[in-house]
C-alpha cells in the first residue's frame, strides 16, 4: 500500500476536502487559526465501550487517542502518533529559559541536573515498558498476582529505576531553586510533579489518573472479541494488568456507545446521513479546513480513493482507479445509527498556557510543543455505518475489473478508507480499524452502486473525523 507520507494526489485532495467540508459543521467550533479539521478512513475503529467491555480498557484507549499528537501538514487522521503529548509537556518544561542571570557553575549545575532527570526519567520509562512485556508473557504462571506485585517480587529492575529516578528529581528541583527566581522554580517543579502524578502508573492520584491496562493489544484485542461475541472477557484477566493511566475524560461516551449497541440490536434504521458534495472539494481550499499547508494525507490507510492489492503471478500488485477529472463521476454516502461529537478532557495535570507562562526555552532545547504538531481536542464518532459509492457507466468497467481481482485473487481493497479483504481471514480484524467481511461488500456493476458495511453488533463505533488543535 502507499507510503503513509506521501502527499496525496490532485484528485484525491478533492475528495479528502469534499469530506472534510462534510463532516466540519458537525463540530460547533470555529475552523481556522487555532484549529482544523481531520478526517478518517471510513473503517478506523473508535474506543470500545459499554456494557461488555470493562472501563480499564475503554480508559485505556482513550488516553492512547488523546496523547497522541499529529503531524500538522496532514489532514488524515489513522490514530497513529506523532509523539507524546504528556513527553512534549515535560520537555517542554525541563528547557525552560531562566530570566536570571546564573553563575557559569550554577549554569553547568543545571546543565548536569537536567539531563541526569531526562536520561533517569527516560531509563524508568523503558524498564517499565520491560516490564509489562515481561508480564504479557508471564503472568498466566502468577494468577494470584497483578502487575505490580508481580514486579514488586520478580522484577526489582523498577524499583531500583524509580528510586534513581526520584532522586534525580529532587536533586533538580534544588538546582532550579537557584538556577530560577524562586517563584519560577517553585511554579515549574509544581507542573514537573503534576506530570508525574498523571504519569504514575501505581498509585491512584484524584484527577490526575485513573485505571487502565498494561499495554497488552493481545489482551485487548481478546477482551473486545469476546465482547464484539456478546460476552464479558474473565475479570480476572483484566484486574491482573490493570495500572493507572493519565486521565482523559469523554463525558458520556460510554453510555452513548451502548445505546447505540443496544439500537443496533433492536435493527435501528441507518437514518443519519452524510452527504459527501464533491463540487465542495473543488470549492473549499485547504486554508478553508484551517491548514496552513499540507503534506502527508494518510497514504494506504485512506487514498488513493480506490486502490487494491490482488495476487496476480505469484506477487501482489497495486491497482488504482483512475479518478483524476472524473470526480463528479462519484457520488458518496454515509448513512449510520447514530453519531455524535465528543469534547475530549484532559485531567487537571493538563496545563494549557504554558507557552504563555514560559515564552522563553533555550536556544539548543529539542523541539516540543512546536509548530509541526497539534493535538485532537474533539472527535466525530459513528455506529454501523454503511458507505454507498456511486459511479458513472465509464468507471463501472474499472471499477467492476478490480472488484472481481480482489475477489478471484482473495486480495484486499480500500475504497474511500473503507478496507476489505477476500482472503484467508475472510475479513479485517486489527485494534486500527472495524471489523469488516468481503461479502458484506455488494457491488452491482449495472447501477454502478457499492455499497459497504461493517459486521454487526461490534463493541466500538467508528471515528468519521477529529478536530486538532496547534499549540
Amino acid at each position: 500500500m502507499t507510503d503513509n507520507t506521501k502527499p496525496i494526489s490532485k484528485s484525491d485532495a478533492i475528495f479528502a476536502r469534499a469530506y472534510a467540508s462534510a463532516i466540519k459543521s458537525k463540530f460547533e467550533v470555529a475552523i481556522g487559526e487555532i484549529r482544523y479539521i481531520l478526517t478518517s478512513p471510513v473503517t478506523l475503529r473508535g474506543m470500545a465501550a459499554g456494557d461488555l467491555v470493562y472501563p480499564q480498557i475503554t480508559n485505556f484507549l482513550i488516553y492512547k487517542l488523546a496523547d497522541a499528537l499529529q503531524h500538522s501538514d496532514n489532514p488524515t487522521f489513522i490514530g497513529a502518533s506523532a509523539d507524546s503529548y504528556l513527553q512534549q509537556l515535560r520537555s517542554y518544561l525541563e528547557w525552560v529559559k531562566t530570566g536570571t542571570n546564573p553563575s557559569s557553575f550554577i549554569v553547568a549545575s543545571m546543565n548536569s541536573a537536567r539531563n541526569a532527570a531526562i536520561n533517569a526519567n527516560k531509563n524508568y520509562s523503558t524498564i517499565l515498558t520491560q516490564g509489562q512485556v515481561t508480564w504479557n508473557k508471564v503472568k498466566k504462571s502468577y494468577p494470584d498476582l497483578d502487575f505490580w506485585k508481580w514486579a514488586s517480587a520478580h522484577f526489582p529492575t523498577l524499583s531500583e529505576a524509580d528510586k534513581t529516578r526520584l532522586a534525580a528529581r529532587k536533586d533538580l528541583y534544588a538546582v532550579m531553586e537557584q538556577y530560577f527566581d524562586s517563584k519560577t522554580a517553585s511554579t515549574l517543579s509544581h507542573y514537573m510533579d503534576v506530570i508525574d502524578n498523571a504519569t504514575n502508573a501505581q498509585t491512584p492520584i484524584i484527577d490526575m489518573n485513573q485505571k487502565g491496562l498494561v499495554n497488552d493489544q493481545a489482551l485487548i484485542s481478546k477482551a473486545i472479541g469476546i465482547g464484539n461475541s456478546g460476552k464479558q472477557a474473565p475479570e480476572n484477566d483484566i484486574t491482573q494488568s490493570t495500572v493507572q493511566v493519565p486521565l482523559y475524560t469523554i463525558e458520556n461516551y460510554a453510555s452513548t456507545v451502548q445505546g447505540w449497541i443496544t439500537a443496533a440490536k433492536h435493527n435501528a434504521p441507518r437514518d443519519k446521513i452524510i452527504k459527501i458534495e464533491i463540487h465542495e472539494g473543488k470549492d473549499t481550499t485547504w486554508e478553508d479546513l484551517g491548514f496552513k499547508q499540507v503534506y502527508g494525507g494518510g497514504g494506504g490507510e485512506f487514498w488513493p480513493f480506490l486502490h487494491a492489492d490482488v495476487y496476480v503471478n505469484n506477487q501482489w500488485e497495486e491497482h488504482v482507479l483512475k479518478t483524476e477529472n472524473w470526480e463528479d463521476a462519484v457520488s458518496l454516502r454515509l448513512a449510520m445509527i447514530d453519531l455524535e461529537t465528543f469534547n475530549i478532557q484532559p485531567g487537571k495535570w493538563d496545563i494549557p498556557d504554558i507557552k504563555t507562562q514560559f515564552p522563553d526555552r533555550l536556544p539548543y532545547s529539542p523541539d516540543a510543543l512546536g509548530t509541526k504538531f497539534v493535538r485532537v481536542v474533539s472527535i466525530l464518532v459513528g455506529y454501523d455505518i454503511e458507505l454507498r459509492v456511486q459511479f458513472v457507466s465509464k468507471l463501472r468497467d474499472q471499477v467492476d475489473s478490480i472488484y472481481e481481482q480482489v475477489k478471484s485473487t482473495r486480495g484486499r481493497m480500500s475504497i474511500f478508507g473503507f478496507h476489505v479483504s477476500a482472503g484467508l481471514e475472510g475479513g479485517t480484524t486489527t485494534l486500527d480499524q472495524v471489523e469488516t467481511r468481503f461479502e458484506d461488500v455488494k457491488w452491482d456493476k449495472s447501477s454502478g452502486i457499492m455499497t459497504l458495511t461493517p459486521t454487526k453488533n461490534q463493541v466500538y463505533p467508528t471515528i468519521l473525523g477529529a478536530v486538532a488543535q496547534r499549540f
